[in-house]
């Protein structure tokens, strides 16, 4: 038997949903006894706004009442579109993802995640279970369709992102969703378990994608799917997977939140069974476990949960870790002030109009004119023209109406009807169903001017299907309006006038009649299909050194002309043994690349992208994107690295992306997934004029009183150098093995006057540095200080032993090192990729470049 103390602290981990318009008995009990951290609602949990909002009130009151901590969290599948618990009239009805993506504006997508906060946050519900993040990338998926904003990843990790944003801003957390990808399978999960047979290349090239930039971005919660990834995991479904969350974890190094999808779906139910699959999805790595139905099982699932702790089998860290997260995610978004909170209904009627103004623009710029091959439009407003709507139900997902209880959906013909009608009064409607349409309706069909023919998910509809390919052969003109998924008869080119709504709504069907009876014109595009690309084909092949050279520095000199090097030095930098380099072609011309190196030492990794270029009149046309996504793939398939450092080790170019370039270029780095270091860290390449320098007598004087003296490396020294550096730095990082490397090479009877040294009152070694001339042949892996001047040297590599750092012998060394360098006529010295902030500064160093490291 569990402790009261464990079972309210797994309690914390469970989201659960109930039935009943006020908190039932069963939930009460959850509250009190079991401390459940989140409530998942339902449309069957309210029917007014006056109910909506004294729910809440009262589901948090009870919390309080029960001695929680902490407010509970209240989730929502707010999608909206077609996945909208919360609609009219209660409150608005806002563009659902796919209307969103025909507007190939990311911006509302924004717009309309600020005004879904806005709802939900009106109400007291503090977390969404949305955006989605999947790519609708099978056409005949029967549960994400028009829940996707499109078919493209990157397209959809740009509106993911855009209403993630959107929700944050309004104290609303935002939940992307189903990971890793629930857009390439025709099963839906709530009645049966997926499976996607793809490799962890193609989930890298598609499904992926979106949740990589919402991980970049610091989402806050990622909801699992409940997929089958063979590839991944021969044994168990994503959401209980460590190797499919380890993705997400341990790759893309997630420290949010993750939350299930609800465990009585199908695809979990009926194979590991809810209370076994809480565990599992607890030891996979969610903190959040979502159950939506049934009372006896969510107090089974969290007993369950309680006796794995107990016996081991979930170690106390990974409990720890999930609490952590739940608690962590309830501090920034959640306080009893709010939950408490109860504003004016009346306030609700302002909001709302406000809203619906905002989504009438949105709606009008989605609803897609795809085709008028014939001109059929606009028909005609004193025209005998028939409508046809679905009359029986129609195939909806279980994510809709059925909020997966295995019901269907069904929609009122009249509302739709009566929208026409503002137009034409004497349209006739004929619903029409599995029997399809008797001899005395196919007369009037026949009969008419027009036939406006309303779709709904055709293509899992096979009387729909079956109607909307008999119809061209028997009407005069035929307007098909695919009121849900696009794909309905996307390709029945034989329907010669077809729009797209995206969504079963009248507000989004307003607009296709407007556009029908010519009061507007259609401003929507198709996020999906086979619209044609303006980007040009590149082909990224891998680099060629006799082919590829030349025009490699041909595009650097104009990709980046404020980092313009000598040809021959930016020769040697590329053409390396530890390159993997790929080139991007048009035709026959080299428009961009990606220099990747790896250390080439035992460990292949970090493989570090040094710099990634694409000649200025092909930028923002996907070939930087192109670059990335083959360099991945090939350290991913040819040596099973899945992370790539942004920056550079050995050569030297940038230690990360360059703060001096525009803000896009570290938002395109950003949006594919990379991880930039904090904005406010430090990482910085140095320099100074040393022509007149002068040291500061304060460093030398200490160094001398504490019986240290500095001389240039000589031979007979030379191998107590190396056994220094490999002391401290061998087994480092790539980054210090380089930098040993640089040791050995430098041996003073071939360099004499390359490596300053520092030596204690007993003659040993202590401290070094590189004291390098501006001479190719020595300074040949460092790119930039030539930059700086034709007289720049460079120091690099600095190291003190252990027991002598923060003595001030480091500060001492640079000094003899630079007046060294200066008395060799040098008379500027660069320094790479510092991190102490200040150090260098305080013998006259100034910082010459920022930067933002980066991996992914």
């Amino acid at each position: 038997m569990a402790s009261i103390d464990l079972q309210k602290q797994v309690g914390q981990l469970f989201a659960v949903g109930f039935h009943g318009y006020a908190p039932s008995p069963e939930l009460k009990t959850l509250i009190h006894d079991y401390h459940v951290g989140g409530i998942v609602l339902f449309s069957r949990n309210f029917q007014t706004a006056s109910q909506l909002q004294t729910l809440i009130l009262a589901l948090q009151n009870e919390a309080r009442l029960a001695g929680h901590t902490r407010p509970l969290f209240i989730g929502i599948d707010q999608e909206n579109g077609l996945v909208a618990r919360i609609s009219p009239p209660i409150a608005p009805q806002i563009p659902g993802p796919m209307a969103l993506g025909a507007t190939h504006d990311p911006e509302l997508a924004y717009e309309a995640g600020k005004a879904t906060g806005d709802i939900l946050g009106f109400f007291g519900i503090n977390m969404n279970y949305a955006p989605v993040c999947d790519i609708n990338s099978e056409p005949l998926n029967p549960v994400i369709g028009v829940r996707s904003p499109g078919d493209d990843p990157e397209f959809v990790g740009r509106f993911a992102s855009a209403a993630a944003r959107g929700l944050r801003e309004q104290k609303i957390v935002p939940s992307v969703k189903h990971f890793p990808g629930h857009g390439d399978t025709a099963v839906d999960s709530h009645y049966g378990l997926p499976v996607i047979p793809k490799t962890r290349d193609q989930l890298e090239r598609c499904e992926l994608i979106p949740f990589r930039r919402a991980v970049a971005e610091q989402v806050e919660a990622v909801m699992t799917a409940h997929i089958s990834l063979p590839s991944i995991d021969d044994k168990l479904p994503a959401t209980l997977s460590p190797k499919a969350l380890g993705i997400l974890r341990q790759d893309m190094a997630y420290d949010g939140m993750v939350i299930t999808d609800c465990l009585e779906m199908e695809g979990i139910r009926s194979t590991f069974g809810t209370e076994q699959g809480s565990v599992l999805a607890l030891q996979a790595g969610s903190d959040s476990i979502m159950i939506c139905h049934t009372f006896e099982v969510q107090v089974g699932s969290i007993r369950k949960v309680c006796g794995a702790v107990q016996s081991g089998a979930i170690e106390p860290s990974r409990l720890a870790d999930a609490c952590r997260r739940v608690a962590r995610m309830k501090d920034k978004f959640l306080n009893w002030e709010v939950a408490l909170r109860q504003p004016d209904l009346g306030e609700l009627d302002a909001l709302s109009k406000r809203i619906s103004t905002i989504c009438k623009d949105m709606y009008e710029k989605s609803v897609t004119l795809v085709r008028d091959s014939a001109g059929i439009l606009p028909l005609a407003k004193d025209g005998n023209i028939v409508f046809l709507f679905p009359g029986d139900k129609t195939p909806a997902g279980g994510a809709v109406d059925g909020e997966g209880m295995g019901r269907r959906g069904s929609y009122e013909a009249s509302v739709y009807l009566d929208t026409l009608r503002r137009h034409n009064p004497s349209i006739t409607e004929i619903k029409y169903g599995e029997a399809g349409l008797s001899d005395d309706q196919w007369s009037v069909v026949k009969a008419a001017d027009a036939v406006i023919f309303v779709s709904i998910n055709a293509r899992e509809s096979p009387y729909q299907q079956s109607l909307g390919t008999l119809l061209p052969k028997y009407t005069q003109s035929l307007v098909a309006i695919a009121a849900c998924n696009p794909y309905d008869f996307l390709q029945t080119l034989e329907v010669q006038a077809y729009l797209a709504t995206y969504e079963p709504t009248v507000e989004a069907f307003a607009v296709a009649a407007d556009i029908i009876f010519g009061a507007t014109t259609a401003k929507g595009t198709l996020p999906v299909g086979s619209s044609p690309s303006r980007k040009p084909h590149a082909h990224v092949a891998r680099f060629d050194a006799e082919r590829d050279v030349d025009p490699i520095v041909s595009v650097w000199n104009e990709a980046l002309p404020t980092y313009v090097l000598p040809a021959d030095g930016l020769r040697s930098l590329i053409d390396r043994e530890n390159a993997h380099h790929f080139v991007a072609y048009v035709g026959s011309e080299l428009v961009g690349f990606c220099l990747a190196y790896i250390s080439g030492k035992g460990d292949l990794k970090p493989v570090h992208i040094a710099v990634l270029a694409v000649t200025p009149k092909y930028q923002g046309q996907g070939i930087g994107t192109a670059l990335l996504t083959e360099t991945r793939s090939y350290f991913r398939t040819q040596f099973g690295i899945n992370q790539l450092k942004l920056g550079s080790s050995f050569p030297r170019f940038w230690p990360g992306v360059p703060r001096e370039l525009p803000e896009t270029v570290q938002e395109f780095f950003m949006h594919r997934g990379f991880r930039l270091s904090p904005p406010g860290a430090r990482s910085v390449d140095l320099y100074q004029d040393i022509r007149n320098f002068q040291s500061p007598e304060k460093y030398i004087t200490r160094a001398q009183e504490r019986g240290f003296r500095f001389a240039p490396l000589q031979p007979e020294d030379y191998e107590a150098c190396l056994v220094g550096q490999r002391r401290n730095f061998s087994d480092k990082t790539v980054r210090n093995q380089g930098w040993v490397e640089a040791y050995v090479t430098l041996h003073p009877k071939d360099y004499p006057d390359c490596v300053m040294t520092a030596f204690d009152a007993h003659g040993q070694q202590i401290g070094w540095t590189l004291m390098l001339p501006p001479v190719a042949a020595l300074n040949k892996v460092w790119a930039f200080p030539q930059i700086c001047g034709p007289k720049t040297g460079l120091i690099g590599c600095v190291g003190i032993d252990a027991p002598h750092r923060n003595s001030g012998i480091g500060l001492a060394m640079i000094c003899h090192a630079v007046e060294n360098m200066k008395q060799r006529g040098i008379e500027g010295v660069f320094i790479d990729w510092v991190a102490l902030d200040g150090w260098y500064e305080q013998v006259g160093f100034e910082t010459w470049r920022s930067y933002r490291p980066g991996e992914i």
